[in-house]
């Protein structure tokens, strides 16, 4: 009676494992802040400490801009109502005198104008994260580094570039518009403006 023919397994090399289920390269699917992501969610962004944020929309932040434009302008309705009286009066004169307050107030009234546009933004955006306008649209600005609200000096910066760029001779308008839609043709995916790139922030929806 013949004994059976012994059936051998061919043994893995030592200290080798079969990977586990979900173990493969652990961590692929991780992305650093600042890094669009791909397939189903893209237009969105990681944020650290915060996850997964949806990108605004170039609708969103320009319906933002409008109704904070809008502020701005009935702000600078009423200081202009209130100092049109001196320049009403002194146009009225006719004099050297009144010219020379006409021109004053009126530079007044601009210079006035101007640096509440930069505070209300700048302050808005370093406490809050948005104006009232992103307010209303439900979008914000958030640091591209921390995620946290932009910095006095980024937030700062980040209006300024327009309005810097707006008072370049002859093209200056053109240049400024520009500035505001440059997020439309950003290569990054991340949907910056120029603006948003100097400041270091990029704008996402607030949900």
């Amino acid at each position: 009676m013949s004994n059976p023919t012994p059936s051998f397994q061919p043994q893995q090399p030592h200290g080798s494992q079969q990977p586990q289920y979900g173990q493969g390269q652990q961590g692929t699917g991780q992305q650093s802040f600042g890094q669009q992501s791909s397939g189903p969610g893209a237009g969105s962004i990681e944020i650290p400490g915060k996850g997964t944020r949806t990108l605004a929309s170039v609708g969103q932040r320009a319906l933002a801009r409008i109704i904070d434009g809008l502020i701005a302008g009935v702000v600078g309705g009423i200081i202009g109502a209130i100092l049109g009286g001196l320049i009403f009066a002194a146009a009225a004169s006719g004099s050297e005198a009144g010219m020379l307050l006409t021109f004053g107030v009126s530079f007044v009234v601009v210079l006035l104008i101007a640096i509440i546009g930069l505070a209300y933004e700048t302050l808005m955006l370093t406490f809050y994260g948005a104006t009232l306008g992103k307010m209303a649209m439900k979008i914000k600005v958030a640091s591209i580094e921390t995620g946290e609200n932009p910095q006095l000096l980024n937030a700062l910066l980040r209006y300024a570039l327009p309005g810097v760029m707006g008072v370049i001779p002859i093209v200056g308008g053109l240049a400024a518009l520009a500035c505001w839609l440059s997020p439309l043709f950003d290569s990054s995916g991340r949907q910056q403006g120029w603006h948003d790139k100097v400041a270091k922030t990029v704008v996402i929806a607030n949900s």
